[in-house]
């Protein structure tokens, strides 16, 4: 078996109570978080109704008790930050006559695409970067910046609650799941940090694990993201292609082969210029090390 370090108290969250698999934190003003322990998102309690963010699968009917456990209105509308199914899979759980789903145009595309009942269509979505709805007298602004994690993902900003949902953006208080949660284009992640601190707000919802984050999260994660860019950088330098292909017995013919060992030899040489202090401020920190590593790497080599 794979030995993993221990992850540490402050990146654990909360206990998940069993059988009732789902934890829901009060987030202030009739704000609430809810998260299975894998997934969280986001429900906002109006005057005449309830707002969720997203339908996690892995919470299923499970959000619903959630939302029932703190109030007796209905869910009137649900916004998709985007399309992946580990986030929206039960939103026919919660679709009903009446309710508004809301995305952005290229979100709702996928979803046609997929063709998969469980994410229902959305009647309301909008183009472009921006669109601000009033619900209830609450104000939402949703912002499309760019494909820091998919085309059409949403920064969802609850101005006078001071709370950004930025679902997939990073994990709080631990390292970045595999490949930087699936980045498709590595410098939009970066720059997606960057504008997630423009925002004003003192909690963001961020779509996984236990745990809601702070403005110094998402600063703790871009000095990760720093890090982990230095030292593929550095490595890049050292790891001469030639001369891992060498050391590995691969043939010159053998292109493919050459450039495998190369990226592997990079990776592992950026991995021990990690800072070792990365252990104790985030979790995870070993489990997808290489993994982002090589997601960096090949960015830097090539973007």
């Amino acid at each position: 078996m794979t030995a993993f370090a221990p992850v540490p108290d402050f990146a654990k969250g909360p206990d998940i109570p069993e059988p009732v698999g789902y934890h829901v934190t009060d987030l202030g003003s009739g704000a609430y978080g809810i998260t299975s322990g894998m997934v969280n998102t986001l429900f906002l309690e109006t005057r005449r109704g309830v707002v969720v963010v997203d339908a996690p699968p892995d919470l299923e009917h499970r959000l619903l008790q959630g939302i029932e456990e703190v109030s007796s209105k209905p869910v009137t509308h649900l916004i998709y930050s985007h399309a992946h199914a580990d986030h929206i899979a039960s939103a026919h759980l919660l679709v009903r006559d009446g309710v508004t789903v809301i995305s952005h145009e290229l979100t709702a595309r996928f979803i046609r695409e997929a063709n998969d009942p469980r994410r229902t269509v959305p009647n309301e979505t909008f183009s472009g970067t921006s669109t601000e709805l009033k619900i209830d007298g609450e104000r939402f602004v949703l912002e499309y910046t760019g494909d820091w994690h998919q085309p059409g993902n949403l920064f969802i900003q609850l101005p006078e609650r001071r709370i950004l949902v930025a679902i997939d953006s990073f994990t709080v208080k631990n390292a970045p799941f595999f490949r930087l949660l699936f980045a498709p284009h590595v410098p939009a992640y970066y720059t997606g940090m960057d504008q997630m601190l423009a925002y004003d707000f003192d909690t963001v919802v961020s779509g996984h694990m236990a745990l809601y984050g702070t403005p110094e999260d998402v600063q703790t994660h871009r000095e990760y993201l720093k890090d982990l860019r230095d030292c593929a950088v550095q490595a890049l330098g050292e790891v001469d292609l030639k001369q891992a292909a060498v050391a590995a017995g691969v043939p010159a013919d053998n292109k493919q082969a050459r450039l495998k060992v190369w990226i592997d030899a990079v990776v592992t040489r950026a991995a021990e210029l990690m800072p070792a202090s990365w252990g104790q401020r985030v979790g995870g920190h070993d489990i997808f090390l290489n993994d982002n590593l090589n997601a960096v790497a090949w960015s830097v080599f090539m973007d």
